[in-house]
């Protein structure tokens, strides 16, 4: 099931930025793994302020940037510095403080392999733009030749006409653009319970790009890390930026119930380090897990954890695509190998 140009080998060009950010964040935060995590983070949103804003704007953008990227980060109560002279730290609910989180964080910053900052990609086109018929709304997995996986309430919405297999958007005849034939939600997908939130799409034709595996149980319980994929907003408001093709590595959390998901179910995902997480757009667009070099659809991007402070950018909870193979296959049309 894996394609050619799916290997998800792709440099972060971000990574010299990042070894920097780690270097100074380890030099500010010694042993304390958590006001590491909270040091780095800020660090690479400062310095990506400065990149994208070069100049005496550049600093305001920058001072901007970090403010919000810290702020979801801090204690209500302990606003500033502490008595001691040490930055506050994370709030108690956020997933910046969960141990599973931290373990998985500190593993994936020196890995050189993985992708952390967020890039376009032309890799995983399994990853589809979901639509309705007059725009572009959500993504999805290509998992059978004429069968696609999204969210739940990206059917309830309406956003479930056709899909769009190509990189980017707006370059309709790079890609297909396929119609949907029928939408099914799951039977037990009850908005606004957010629980069971996935969709199938059952396409008119079978599309030309070849579809992805689905990752079993022991696969995701082994993962520490997993990349998200989807054409959604690039920014933690979600102000704008859809129709691109884009992945990020990010770090599995634990199934704390603070977070809000159904562990039988569901799975919590961390922030990336660079504030360009999946957002809206990315709804029903897939979590990766490699296994054995090959890539694995996990998860289908679901909604923010409970604890969240912004739109995105905050970790977020994933349906567990494998935990509704059954119901999958069950759904009348799909061309299943």
């Amino acid at each position: 099931m894996e394609s050619a140009g799916n290997s998800g080998s792709a440099a972060d060009p971000l990574q010299e930025q990042m070894d920097s950010s780690e270097q100074l964040a380890r030099l500010v935060a010694g042993q304390d793994d958590q006001r590491f995590l909270l040091v780095f983070h800020s660090l690479v949103n400062l310095l990506d302020g400065f990149a994208a804003r070069p100049g005496e704007s550049g600093i305001s953008h920058a001072r901007s940037v970090l403010l919000r990227s810290a702020e979801p980060m801090l204690s209500s109560g302990r606003r500033g510095l502490s008595a001691g002279g040490r930055p506050p730290g994370p709030q108690p609910d956020s997933i910046y403080s969960d141990p599973v989180y931290i373990e998985n964080a500190k593993q994936l910053i020196p890995n050189r392999k993985r992708i952390i900052g967020g890039i376009p990609t032309a890799d995983f086109p399994d990853c589809v733009a979901v639509g309705s018929d007059t725009a572009w709304c959500c993504s999805g997995t290509l998992v059978a030749p004429n069968v696609v996986v999204t969210a739940g309430h990206c059917v309830a919405g309406g956003c479930a006409s056709r899909v769009f297999v190509g990189q980017d958007v707006t370059e309709p005849n790079a890609g297909e653009v396929i119609p949907v034939r029928s939408a099914v939600a799951h039977p037990e997908y009850r908005p606004p319970g957010p629980t069971h939130d996935l969709s199938v799409l059952i396409l008119s034709e079978d599309s030309t790009s070849p579809p992805r595996a689905i990752a079993d149980a022991d696969m995701l319980r082994a993962a520490s890390t997993v990349r998200l994929a989807g054409f959604g907003n690039t920014d933690v408001f979600s102000s704008g930026g859809y129709g691109l093709r884009r992945m990020v590595d990010v770090p599995l959390a634990s199934s704390d119930p603070r977070f809000g998901s159904d562990p039988a179910t569901e799975f919590v995902a961390g922030a990336p380090f660079l504030d360009r997480d999946s957002c809206n757009g990315d709804s029903g667009g897939p979590a990766y897990l490699e296994t054995n070099r090959t890539w694995y659809l996990a998860g289908a991007t679901s909604r923010a954890t409970a604890s969240t402070f912004r739109p995105c950018g905050d970790g977020g909870i994933y349906t567990m695509v494998g935990a509704y193979r059954d119901w999958l296959r069950s759904v009348p049309g799909g061309h299943w190998t």
